[in-house]
């Protein structure tokens, strides 16, 4: 538990709005359950969560499950061609309807309990013997909806239904997305690789997030990533709630994979959305890579996600380097990385930025640490 030295918003070292000035979050905001708990409700349950490209929802019936913290949630296309988001649990006695991850319901939705079946569209079709309950109401008994925007051809949730829409908060992320990846909207003719991405790390979400936004660490621990991305002229801006990460000067001969100059793209683009999602494009094949990073416990989080490619082939290469070489390199350092934050002798680090903001600098990671900040204000 916090004690009272220990505030959510003011530390010992200053966190402020000069990334060259600042210091990162202090450790205790990443071991202590308490901030875990209070993470759910100031930042989980009223962000928008990314659950699947809609290449996984094309018939009536298909569906996808997401965990967002301790809430369960699904998303399933109705018989009417809707996208529709429910809480994944049964309104008899609670038992969770749909087994993780993603399928289809040919007719109806049935509870593994007690058999209660329920409507794509939510509203209970019939209960086992509930004729016997004297005034029993079906139409009482329908599945809890949750909030649902398709953005960037993308099925996020929102466990807020007030909170501001995706396409109002992110409007220039998605204009971004479409400029620099001009094969975006053939995304969805591809086939879907749910195989992709799907990691248990024992690290919390937070420092996950941290390594993912920044490169600094790049040239020293992904040695075969900067021998295809050249450090010297990669980029990184951040917006709103959004940063970007771009490197255009590749090297199509590299330890990571070849890539082919002249049926591939040559660059990289690494897209995150506040406060957990990640779009991925690796130079070579027209096929790009969305994750969430979602918080299982104090110091655990999943990177699950989909690929998606614009022809419906994807490059073996590319794939088997970023599964079994770049993820890794990174899950292990962001498990010594939680471990280390445990330890007596760590509170706070320095954020190395200059007023350049190059690649090479960790001016997102600030920008991460102050979202984290004014959340938990």
């Amino acid at each position: 538990m916090l004690d009272s030295k220990q505030s959510l918003t003011e530390y010992e070292k200053p966190l402020n709005d000069t990334a060259e000035a600042s210091f990162t979050l202090p450790s205790y905001l990443y071991t202590d359950p308490a901030v875990a708990e209070l993470e759910k409700t100031r930042i989980f349950y009223n962000s928008w969560q990314y659950v699947s490209h809609t290449s996984l929802l094309q018939n009536p019936g298909d569906y996808v499950t997401a965990r967002i913290c301790d809430q369960n949630v699904f998303v399933i296309r109705g018989d009417d061609g809707a996208l529709r988001a429910f809480f994944n649990v049964c309104q008899h006695r609670a038992h969770e309807l749909l087994p993780e991850g993603a399928g289809n319901v040919a007719r109806a939705i049935i509870c593994p309990y007690h058999a209660w079946a329920f409507q794509k569209d939510g509203q209970l079709r019939g209960a086992p013997h509930a004729e016997k309950r004297p005034g029993f109401d079906k139409a009482a008994f329908s599945l809890r909806p949750v909030r649902l925007e398709v953005f960037l051809d993308c099925a996020f949730v929102n466990i807020d239904g007030m909170a501001e829409s995706l396409s109002v908060q992110a409007a220039d992320l998605e204009a971004d997305i479409n400029t620099r990846l001009p094969f975006y909207k053939d995304l969805t003719l591809g086939r879907m690789d749910t195989d992709v991405g799907n990691t248990r790390i024992a690290a919390g979400w937070k420092v996950v997030v941290d390594n993912y936004v920044e490169c600094y660490h790049c040239e020293h621990a992904h040695h075969d990533f900067a021998d295809m991305i050249c450090m010297d002229s990669y980029q990184h801006d951040t917006f709103d709630i959004w940063a970007r990460q771009l490197g255009q000067d590749i090297k199509a001969d590299n330890s990571a994979y070849a890539v082919d100059a002249e049926a591939g793209e040559m660059f990289s683009a690494f897209w995150f959305l506040w406060p957990n999602t990640t779009i991925n494009f690796l130079p070579g094949n027209r096929q790009v890579n969305f994750s969430a990073i979602r918080p299982v416990a104090p110091g655990v989080a999943d990177f699950v996600g989909h690929s998606v490619s614009a022809s419906g082939a994807f490059d073996t290469g590319l794939a088997d380097y970023a599964a079994n070489v770049l993820m890794p390199e990174d899950q292990a350092l962001c498990e010594s990385v939680q471990r280390g934050l445990a330890s007596f002798g760590y509170s706070q680090g320095p954020i190395i930025a200059d007023e350049t903001r190059t690649g090479r600098g960790e001016h997102a990671l600030h920008f991460f640490h102050r979202m984290v900040q004014k959340s938990l204000g």
